[in-house]
């Protein structure tokens, strides 16, 4: 086909493609090998995929569970969801290949997901982090060099690991556009002292680590073992809080490009809603931010309609665990309105709220369930320095 087709042609065609389809066309021939590979294909294949009108994008599910042995360990696992129109009582989990990268006695996290990239480091702010970017359908992924630890090491052994109370310790996954650059910021704010938050950023252009001086709001994390980063509009956002008489939560971001923080305001909660918990939720696409609040047995969603102002919070829903179940958390929005919840006994089911129908998705061994959205790509194709295949 390449010797009758103009190469402009066979490139349209190309990008029409999935991701895996287009892997196998890389053997055809060394034209389409070079024309598949080269950066400039990778990254319009990418805004292709985003922009397409019918474009679905998937969910990438994150798993975790407890596994008594002569030291406590957690297992992890993953699935791709390729779309939430599919069977969703058949999504195949896999364990997570990569495992053995990561030090048995601490916790692996999945950071967050960036254009088909996936983002995991252990979690202890002891010791310098091992921390990899991986795509999960490509089998490829890269090490980072270790991030300079700066802090002194004052904490104590808990569940195999060492936890340190004094400190709030993240990480986060982004994508800047400005300098087609992945970047990893990963932030440690020590409780006990009044200095300013140790913010480090790693370039995968640069394969390095940099210390960066930037104005950081005071925060304090709300869930300090797990906390995955959403990232949305070129910038990560976390959950926080500061003490200010009250415990005021807001949500803290970083924008990728311009390397600075600024905080949102949360949706203010209803008159009869005291001290509500809330939690960033992942919205299928990417395209919006969106906070859950539970009051009781209520839980409601909010969406920001305009990114920034956070006038525009708006509740879309409110789920109440009489008719769904005992929820036990509400874990990711989907772009056609339906909600992915985590049952008290494990279970995870997907409801639509508007038909106030619920179907199970067949899922109830892990104790911790986390959803990010995720779309395919084809970065780490080509063979870039330190890519490597699993």
């Amino acid at each position: 086909m390449s010797n009758h087709l103009p190469l402009e042609i066979v490139e349209e065609i190309l990008h029409r493609l999935p991701v895996k389809s287009i892997v196998k066309c890389t053997s055809v021939c060394k034209a389409w090998n070079s024309l598949i590979t080269h950066q400039t294909f990778i990254y319009d294949h990418l805004n292709r995929t985003i922009q397409a009108p019918n474009h679905n994008s998937s969910l990438f599910f994150q798993f975790m569970e407890f596994i008594p042995s002569p030291c406590l360990r957690l297992e992890n696992a993953y699935s791709l969801s390729s779309s939430v129109n599919q069977q969703t009582d058949q999504l195949s989990v896999e364990l997570f290949p990569l495992s053995h990268l990561f030090d048995p006695d601490r916790y692996t996290l999945f950071v967050s997901t960036c254009n088909g990239l996936v983002c995991s480091a252990d979690y202890s702010p002891l010791k310098s982090a091992t921390i990899i970017i991986w795509n999960p359908l490509l089998r490829k992924y890269i090490v980072l060099p270790k991030p300079i630890t700066t802090r002194r090491k004052r904490g104590r052994q808990d569940l195999c690991c060492y936890v340190d109370r004094n400190y709030d310790f993240f990480f986060g996954f982004g994508f800047d556009s400005r300098n087609n650059d992945y970047k990893v910021v990963r932030v440690m704010n020590d409780r006990c002292t009044k200095d300013a938050p140790h913010v480090q950023v790693y370039s995968l252009a640069s394969h390095i680590w940099r210390s960066i001086s930037v104005t950081v709001p005071q925060f304090f994390l709300i869930d300090r073992s797990w906390l995955p980063s959403v990232f949305l509009n070129g910038a990560l956002h976390w959950l926080v809080w500061r003490d200010v008489g009250i415990n005021y939560k807001f949500i803290l971001s970083f924008d990728v490009i311009q390397e600075t923080f600024r905080e949102f305001t949360l949706p203010q909660p209803q008159s009869n809603e005291t001290h509500p918990s809330s939690r960033l939720l992942p919205v299928e696409g990417g395209h919006s931010l969106a906070v859950v609040n539970r009051s009781g047995r209520a839980f409601c969603i909010w969406v920001m309609k305009d990114y920034g102002i956070t006038n525009s919070w708006t509740e879309i829903f409110r789920l109440d665990t009489e008719l769904y179940g005992d929820i036990c958390r509400v874990l990711s929005l989907t772009s056609s309105g339906k909600v992915f919840l985590k049952l008290a006994g494990g279970a995870v089911v997907l409801v639509d709220p508007t038909k106030e129908s619920k179907e199970p998705v067949g899922i109830a061994k892990w104790a911790f369930v986390s959803l990010s959205s995720f779309v395919q790509s084809l970065f780490f194709l080509n063979k870039k320095p330190h890519v490597l295949s699993f």
